[in-house]
């Protein structure tokens, strides 16, 4: 991979990005609410903007990366319900956004990974609805909750898919991501629904960011090498 393909202004960025995520883990660490609460969405909006100013053309992911950034602000106040609703919306529309970016990647793919992604769609909700149910215990989040973990499983598939389609080297750091997100938000739900322990935001947001940032980072080096 040529690295001068990727403008400077992009490395800085990122490299905002990275460090304001490690000021926000200390504010986590130590539970400093407010400016927890201040440096949150500019982690992502950093991570975002190196995405637009790198790879310019693909709007599917620093859009989804932007998404991603939404949802950290309506989170802000996650235990009021409208809040969020939208959070995970937007944390939704962004894994939408990501899952196309691979289907995108991988080209014209045989009619049976589409058809196993729609029956996947429909099962999915039906077989751990009951599941999640037991732990959020209102239908209307349950059946939102079933849906967006859905999806967020659904973007580690197609990850995995992108890197076994001639995208092995760059696309592995999505597949890596995906995975973080998924722990990131399976503690996010114990921690809300559950029981909540210390440090919560520290443990979410430290596996969270790795998860944007290696999956924004595994689809600039692969859109652009």
């Amino acid at each position: 991979m040529d690295w001068t393909k990727i403008p400077v202004a992009s490395y800085v960025f990122f490299g905002l990005f990275v460090a304001v995520s490690l000021v926000h883990l200390v504010f986590c660490f130590f539970e400093m609410e407010l400016p927890r609460k201040i440096t949150k969405g500019f982690t992502t909006l950093f991570l975002g903007l190196a995405a637009v100013i790198a790879i310019p053309t693909e709007p599917l992911v620093y859009v989804g990366c932007f998404l991603g950034m939404l949802g950290d602000v309506f989170l802000l106040k996650k235990h009021k319900i409208m809040p969020f609703v939208l959070g995970m919306v937007s944390f939704l529309a962004g894994h939408i956004l990501y899952i196309l970016a691979y289907m995108k990647l991988c080209g014209q793919l045989h009619w049976a990974y589409y058809v196993f992604t729609g029956i996947y769609c429909v099962l999915f909700p039906v077989i751990f609805y009951h599941f999640c149910h037991k732990i959020v215990h209102q239908r209307g989040i349950a059946f939102g909750g079933t849906a967006y973990f859905g999806y967020l499983f659904l973007n580690l598939i197609w990850a995995i898919i992108a890197s076994a389609h001639g995208h092995v080297n760059y696309c592995l750091l999505c597949v890596l991501g995906a995975f973080c997100f998924i722990v990131s938000d399976i503690f996010l739900t114990f921690t809300l629904f559950k029981k909540n322990v210390r440090r919560r935001d520290f443990y979410i947001m430290i596996t969270y960011l790795l998860a944007q940032g290696l999956i924004v980072a595994g689809f600039v080096m692969t859109f652009i090498q």
